[in-house]
């Protein structure tokens, strides 16, 4: 607070003032700090949840973004397969690389071995024993599948 302490008179005749300062304490803690850390407390918790949600669905959406972008891609890729198959030249190719289809007059040679066709009996000794009874071959079936990585 500044208060106007009368001095001793000027050169004018009028009492010469000067303005002593005194140092005013200063209040570290008031009722409106008080009231305003409340305000502050109750907004956060009142506007916690709904952030949290908020955040949620942020992330939701992200994810879903990222899903979309994805699933697209894989329809993009199969409409790609489709245009393919719609080619007669890509379906003969593939009917001769499948089912080994021989157009009339060709001459087709397999060769077995390490670089060429498996032979189907050594495949199917590879997948177990065939000759076992039902019950036999039910519980061979089950220790495999428990064993198989």
């Amino acid at each position: 607070m500044r208060r106007d302490v009368p001095q001793a008179e000027s050169a004018e005749g009028k009492p010469r003032t000067e303005p002593a300062l005194k140092p005013v304490p200063a209040k570290s803690f008031s009722g409106r700090l008080l009231a305003l850390g409340i305000v502050m407390v109750v907004i956060t918790v009142l506007l916690a949840p709904s952030v949290r949600t908020f955040l949620q669905q942020r992330s939701e959406i992200a994810a879903l973004e990222a899903e979309i972008a994805e699933e697209q891609k894989t329809g993009q890729e199969l409409e790609q397969t489709l245009d393919r198959w719609e080619d007669p030249a890509y379906i003969k190719a593939q009917a001769r690389e499948r089912i080994f289809l021989v157009m009339p007059g060709e001459t087709r040679y397999l060769v077995k071995g390490e670089n060429g066709v498996n032979d189907v009996e050594e495949e199917a000794a590879a997948d177990g024993p065939a000759d076992l009874e039902w019950v036999d071959a039910l519980w061979d079936s089950v220790v495999r599948s428990a064993t198989a990585p």
